[in-house]
C-alpha cells in the first residue's frame, strides 16, 4: 500500500512538472486579445495583393501625398487593438523606411524603398511615433523568404533573366541583406511587440535569426518563431478569423495540442475586406458587423488573439466605411463585455457565481489564470432556476472562452464545474447579458 501511494504522489508530481507555462511576454500577449495588421507598401498603389518576381512596380510611383499615421492609430485604438504590426517589406521588396543598407565589398546598395520614391519621408519611424503617442504597441512584418526586387522567393534566390528593375545578388548575399535589414528594423525603433515572419525564414539564417532576436528584441512574441523565439506565436491555420475549436494555447500548429510541452499562443488573422483582400481594393467591400462578431466569439472567444487587417488606400489614409465599421464594431465589444453583470473568481473544480436578485443572462465569459499553465481540459457551466440547468460545456479555456447560450435565461446563480483537469483549476467565471443585432 505504502508503495502505490508512493507511486501515485510521483505521478502527480510528474504531471505537474510536464505542465507547460508561458513566457511573461506571451502572457502580456494573449491578455492583449485585439491586434491590427496594417498593409501599405507598394501593392496598395500597384494595384495588386503583393508581387511575384516576374515584377517589380516603379518605386517613384509610390507617393501617399495624405499619408497619416495618426489616423491609423486613432482607428486601431476605437477597434480596441492593443498593438499593431505594420508590413514594413512586402513581397515586392519595397521598404517603407529609408534603408541604408550597403555592401561595398559586393558593390551593392539597396535602392527600392522611399528614398527612391517620390515619397521621402520615412513611414515606420512615424507609425512607431504614433504608437506611442496614442499607447499602442508596435511591431513589424518583415517579409524575409520573399523579395521581387532581389528575385527571391520561398527564400531562394532564382538566376537567369531578370526583369526591369531587378537586381542579381547571391544566395549568401540575400542573408546578409535580410540580416541587415532586420536588424535596422530591431534596433532603431524601441521595444516591439511582435515580430512577424509570414512564411518563415530561411534553415541557413535560422541560428543568427535567433541570436539577432534574443539581442535585439528579447521581450518581443514572434509570430511563426517556434525555433528561433522564447516567445513564439503560431498561425492558427486559416485567414478567415474563425479558429477551431477547441483552440489551445501549447502546440505549435493550429488549433495546437493540449499534450503539447511548447507553449505558442494562436493568433487568428483576418481582413477587414472580403475575399481574404489584405491590400486596398476600392471593389471588395467590407465585413458586416455580424461577420466581425462572430469571427470575435470564435477568435478571442475561443482563446485566440484577433489581429485585423487595416489597409489604406494609395493616399495614405483608412477609407471612410472602414474607420466607421472599425468603431461600430469596438463599441459594441465595450459596451457587451466592458463590465460583467457579476464575476467571481476562485480555486478549484467548481465555482459558484450568485446574484443578488434573479438576473437574465445570454452569455458567460471563462478565464484561466494562464500565469500557472492550461489546466482545465473539460468543464460544464449550469444555471439555477429551480433546479441546476447545463447552459453550456466545452474543452479548452485558457485565457477565454466565450459560451453564448441558446436563448436568454433568468437565474438566481451559475455554477462552473472542471470535469477533467490537470492540476487545479485557478479560473474566472462573468456574467452577461449583451444585446443582439438588430
Amino acid at each position: 500500500m505504502k508503495q502505490l501511494h508512493l507511486l501515485f504522489f510521483f505521478c502527480l508530481f510528474y504531471t505537474v512538472l510536464l505542465i507547460p507555462l508561458p513566457t511573461a511576454d506571451q502572457l502580456a500577449y494573449q491578455q492583449m486579445e485585439l491586434g491590427a495588421i496594417i498593409h501599405f507598401n507598394m501593392a496598395t498603389v500597384a494595384g495588386t495583393q503583393g508581387c511575384t518576381r516576374t515584377e517589380v512596380p516603379d518605386p517613384k510611383i509610390f507617393n501617399p501625398t495624405e499619408l497619416n499615421t495618426d489616423q491609423w492609430l486613432e482607428s486601431i485604438v476605437a477597434f480596441g487593438a492593443k498593438y499593431a504590426v505594420l508590413v514594413a517589406k512586402h513581397n515586392c521588396g519595397f521598404c517603407t523606411w529609408p534603408t541604408k543598407v550597403k555592401f561595398p565589398e559586393f558593390g551593392f546598395s539597396y535602392d527600392y524603398s522611399v528614398n527612391s520614391s517620390a515619397y521621402r519621408g520615412d513611414i515606420v519611424s512615424q507609425f512607431v511615433a504614433s504608437c506611442k503617442k496614442y499607447g499602442v504597441k508596435p511591431g513589424f512584418y518583415y517579409s524575409v523568404v520573399t523579395n521581387s526586387y532581389l528575385n527571391v522567393e520561398n527564400g531562394k534566390v532564382f538566376g537567369g533573366k531578370l526583369v526591369p528593375g531587378q537586381v542579381n545578388v547571391t544566395q549568401e548575399q540575400y542573408d546578409e541583406i535580410v540580416l541587415a535589414q532586420i536588424t535596422e528594423l530591431w534596433t532603431n525603433n524601441g521595444p516591439l511587440l511582435e515580430i512577424w515572419f509570414d512564411g518563415g525564414y530561411q534553415q541557413d539564417i535560422k541560428e543568427k535569426l535567433s541570436a539577432l532576436l534574443l539581442k535585439l528584441q528579447p521581450n518581443a512574441v514572434a509570430f511563426n518563431g517556434y525555433g528561433v523565439s522564447v516567445n513564439p506565436v503560431r498561425w492558427i491555420g486559416t485567414e478567415s478569423g474563425h479558429a477551431p475549436y477547441p483552440t489551445w494555447s501549447t502546440g505549435v500548429s493550429n488549433g495546437g495540442d493540449p499534450n503539447s510541452t511548447v507553449w505558442a499562443p494562436p493568433e487568428c488573422d483576418m481582413t477587414m475586406q472580403r475575399y481574404d483582400t489584405w491590400f486596398y481594393n476600392a471593389e471588395v467591400g467590407i465585413h458586416t458587423m455580424a461577420e466581425l462578431l462572430s469571427i470575435y466569439h470564435d477568435s478571442v472567444g475561443h482563446n485566440c488573439n484577433m489581429l485585423i487587417d487595416f489597409a489604406p488606400q494609395p493616399n495614405g489614409l483608412l477609407p471612410v466605411d472602414a474607420v466607421q465599421r472599425y468603431k461600430e464594431f469596438g463599441d459594441y465589444i465595450r459596451n457587451c463585455y466592458g463590465k460583467p453583470l457579476n464575476s467571481v473568481s476562485g480555486t478549484g473544480a467548481t465555482l459558484i457565481l450568485e446574484f443578488t436578485s434573479a438576473t437574465t443572462v445570454n452569455r458567460v465569459a471563462l478565464q484561466e489564470d494562464q500565469s500557472r499553465g492550461q489546466r482545465v481540459r473539460t468543464y460544464q457551466v449550469e444555471g439555477y432556476v429551480s433546479d441546476w440547468v447545463v447552459l453550456s460545456s466545452g474543452s479548452s479555456i485558457g485565457n477565454k472562452k466565450i459560451d453564448l447560450f441558446a436563448h436568454e435565461i433568468t437565474v438566481t446563480k451559475l455554477r462552473f464545474t472542471a470535469q477533467s483537469f490537470v492540476d487545479t483549476p485557478i479560473i474566472t467565471l462573468s456574467a452577461y447579458n449583451c444585446a443582439t443585432l438588430l
